[in-house]
């Protein structure tokens, strides 16, 4: 049991969470931000908060609130934790604690269970912030409720012989070996820190011949566009679903797009996108996003990938400008959603899966 405090002395009594202990010893811990609570504050009605004197207090301990932002390592995997009473996450799988005659057992959940399990620890993030009852540093007057708008419940993309890939998926299969590193990715080269600096003399002359190897293919948003599609931006209007030269064909449940027969394969062909309209938001705009991939077989599925759940890395590719935008939406947040692969020398690659644009 916890300890009493002694109510009528000031104090600051602070626990280090788990997580926090994790990040102390791998010398990853950096303390930048602080909130504040009133979760655990008893108010009188008219008259604020009530004398603390009068209360026994309990040192501080760890509560599941403490837990919003998943943490992962670099290979997507959940790093160890306890997000419910009787569930806990060990690598990419969920396990679940039984009972029986002899001990308590951790069982790999599979099939209902696993989907039902990956739902409540993705929606737990959201829980547990509502939990805390953060405090503001400024007073807002009005509805500070948050949604979005979208054609549908879901949001499902599909690839066909010909979309994305013109040639096919097969044409667009690679080794990490061969795949372009942080260092030469051409979604980062226009940052800052991965700039071409060839050293220099003093006097400002070139101090050698230095070949720049970075792939510079996506250094403004028209490269990206281009990249992208340039339909998703330019037109109010246009869509994969009224593209002339796009055919709808059908894949068991799913819908999916082709190139329409006789079309030639050079012909440019609009990409999937979907937009989100936030119709309700904070005064400060201020989104948290965490996206997980989760695969779930059936309980009887001995498929490795099946029944695991991973957290994708999201990568901030920097703000650009379009002051030809249609629809005024001049500033746009370009954002890489993927996985960290390591080749054979340990080098970190990074694979997007797919491009979040915030305008």
């Amino acid at each position: 049991m916890a300890g009493i405090l002694d109510s009528k002395t000031r104090f600051i009594d602070f626990v280090i969470t788990p997580e926090g202990k994790r990040q102390m010893a791998s010398g990853d811990f950096r303390a930048e931000f602080a909130s504040f609570t009133d979760a655990q504050a008893f108010y009188d009605k008219g008259l604020g908060a009530k004398d603390a004197t009068d209360r026994i207090y309990f040192q501080v301990m760890e509560r599941p609130e403490n837990i919003i932002v998943l943490e992962k390592d670099d290979s997507g995997k959940l790093i160890e934790t306890k997000f419910a009473v009787s569930s806990s996450i060990v690598g990419d799988a969920i396990f679940t604690t039984t009972q029986s005659s002899d001990l308590n057992q951790l069982l790999s959940s599979t099939g209902d269970e696993f989907s039902s399990l990956s739902n409540e620890l993705i929606s737990a993030s959201i829980y547990h912030f509502q939990r805390n009852g953060l405090i503001s540093s400024r007073e807002y007057a009005g509805d500070s409720s948050f949604g979005f708008e979208l054609d549908s419940a879901s949001a499902a993309f599909t690839i066909s012989n010909s979309i994305p890939f013109p040639l096919g998926p097969g044409q667009k299969t690679i080794n990490v070996n061969n795949a372009e590193p942080f260092l030469l990715d051409s979604k980062l080269t226009h940052l800052p820190n991965l700039q071409f600096l060839p050293p220099v003399n003093e006097d400002g002359s070139a101090y050698g011949n230095y070949t720049d190897i970075r792939n510079t293919s996506k250094e403004s948003w028209d490269d990206i566009k281009n990249h992208l599609g340039y339909f998703a931006f330019d037109d109010k209007d246009q869509s994969i679903e009224n593209s002339t030269s796009v055919r709808r064909d059908t894949s068991g449940d799913f819908e999916v797009f082709n190139r329409e027969n006789l079309v030639p394969v050079d012909t440019p062909l609009p990409k999937e996108f979907k937009t989100f309209n936030f119709v309700k938001n904070s005064e400060y705009k201020n989104l948290l996003f965490q996206i997980y991939e989760v695969s779930s077989g059936s309980s009887v599925d001995v498929n490795p990938t099946q029944n695991t759940i991973k957290k994708l890395d999201i990568v901030d590719g920097g703000l650009f400008y379009d002051e030809s935008d249609p629809n005024g939406r001049f500033e746009k947040q370009v954002f890489y959603v993927g996985k960290v692969f390591f080749d054979d020398f340990n080098t970190p690659t990074f694979v997007n899966i797919f491009t979040m644009v915030m305008d």
